[in-house]
């Protein structure tokens, strides 16, 4: 075996069963504390949900998991908020103990329960188990893939071999950057002596390779649509323009410190640069292989163009298990230090968001105002078109037929978004619902003041009115109605 088995310590086992415990407590009172969530569904959570009533192997934007999630969780629960969010507070703490599992395989019990912990209480964690992501399902598969893949290189077999192959499988059809688990896999084997000769194991490759065959059916519903997903991918990298954002690097990296935890966040950092050792090298070379390259090449993208701080979100799993373990012998004060600042943050996330409208900084700033204002928004649409008589909703951006389409949802409003026909769609709802004549008339078309909005052969009714409530996002923008005909 090249990941020779921990010592194990019966001293240990109250600590780790308290610690596991209080992992599925926290878990548990993220699940209840949605149910007084007063926040709206942000319009991207509010698009996912709309995927959930239709679907199908793929979307504009993303492969198809987290709508069959939420299809999963709003069939038996209904289409509340809490339960359009309901996976992200399970899966995090299912992912939390697949960590358990990876770390006390590697290092140890002790380090097994403290990663576990440690994950559950990630600020970035915390943050996502308030919403609905496509990064959720995508950590827990990343997670199973690499306990997988420790047990395929440590015995190459068809059984870890399959299940690295599933978790590929199934990670990807939450976000493609799961390929870059296997990738690096393969180069951390072929960088490694000790584990090179695994490469002639057929099992291995079998895991490494398998779970391209879950990405067929998206891959084919692709082909079917003119390759949006890919395009879409391509065009949010944004490879054009300047190619030099130092600023951009900078404060993605940056952001990382926020991502993951400053105290963590520096520990992974003195690891990549060979200062701090486990007395297990070859498990923290592992670890640093499926880790630290991932915040490599998005820190590059951030240079060449931009990218979101959560991008870098697959290199947490294992840099969890990695930090806890280079803590939690010697270095106790920190991994203390940082787990009580996490956990007050997970408090605070805990708590916060069943008093979202009334919470204000000092500066007078909402903090959770993007994800305020999109029912009321919604509502004001709702009131106008019932005013003017309207039969069809038009809008012209992405997010506010988003919102439109789930607080409407109990509405027989049609709802429809301008379209280009000279260009390709830009987005989801330009591919599923652009605007026609077909549609029921009269309408009201809803957009920012002074916007320019060509819908052909149409006619105004009237003049446009002001909404009494802007939409989300951009609290200080006015939106206005305007009754049409054709």
């Amino acid at each position: 075996m090249l990941f020779a088995l921990p010592p194990t310590s019966e001293a240990d086992a109250p600590l780790v069963r308290r610690l596991i415990l209080a992992v599925v407590a926290l878990g548990a009172l993220r699940v209840a504390a949605l149910v007084f969530n007063r926040t709206d569904l942000y319009f991207d959570e509010a698009q996912y949900w709309t995927w959930s009533q239709a679907l199908d192997w793929g979307y504009y934007s993303k492969p198809p998991l987290v709508a069959l999630l939420i299809r999963a969780t709003t069939d038996v629960f209904g289409s509340a908020e809490w339960a359009v969010r309901l996976s992200s507070p399970i899966l995090h703490t299912l992912t939390a103990l697949v960590l358990w599992r990876l770390g006390a395989r590697l290092y140890g019990d002790r380090v097994g329960a403290w990663s576990a912990l440690a994950f559950a209480t990630l600020p970035a964690v915390s943050l996502s188990a308030t919403l609905v992501s496509t990064d959720v399902p995508l950590l827990l598969a990343w997670a199973a893939g690499l306990l997988f893949a420790v047990r395929l290189i440590d015995r190459p077999a068809y059984g870890p071999a399959l299940g690295l192959a599933a978790a590929v499988a199934v990670g990807v059809n939450a976000k493609y950057p799961m390929l870059l688990l296997p990738g690096l896999l393969f180069l951390f084997l072929l960088a490694t002596p000790a584990a090179r000769g695994r490469l002639a194991a057929p099992p291995v490759w079998v895991g490494l390779a398998g779970g391209v065959v879950g990405l067929v059916p998206n891959a084919v519903w692709n082909a079917q649509n003119d390759f949006v997903t890919l395009m879409h991918t391509r065009d949010n990298a944004k490879w054009s323009g300047s190619l030099f954002n130092p600023d951009e690097a900078l404060a993605f990296f940056a952001a990382q410190a926020g991502v993951f935890g400053p105290i963590l966040f520096g520990v992974l950092l003195i690891a990549a640069l060979g200062r701090w050792r486990t007395d297990r090298p070859l498990a923290d070379r592992l670890l640093i292989a499926t880790s630290v390259p991932i915040i490599l090449i998005f820190t590059a993208q951030a240079l060449i163009s931009r990218a979101n701080a959560n991008w870098a979100a697959t290199a947490y799993p294992g840099a969890t298990v990695l930090a806890v373990a280079l803590l939690i012998y010697g270095r106790q004060r920190l991994l203390k230090a940082s787990t009580a600042l996490h956990g007050a943050v997970a408090l605070v996330l805990l708590v916060a968001p069943a008093f979202a409208p009334e919470i204000r900084l000092p500066t007078g700033a909402r903090p959770f105002e993007r994800v305020l204002g999109w029912r009321a928004f919604a509502e004001a649409v709702r009131q106008a078109a019932v005013e003017t008589g309207s039969r069809t909703v038009v809008l012209d951006r992405r997010s506010d037929v988003a919102a439109v389409l789930y607080y409407l949802r109990d509405s027989d409003l049609a709802i429809a978004v301008e379209r280009d026909p000279t260009r390709p769609p830009l987005d989801h709802y330009e591919m599923t619902r652009p605007f026609d004549v077909d549609r029921p008339s009269p309408g009201l078309l809803v957009t920012a003041p002074n916007r320019s909005v060509v819908l052909p052969g149409t006619r105004p009714l009237g003049p446009a009115r002001a909404l009494p409530v802007g939409r989300g996002v951009i609290r200080g923008e006015r939106m206005e109605a305007t009754p049409l005909a054709w």
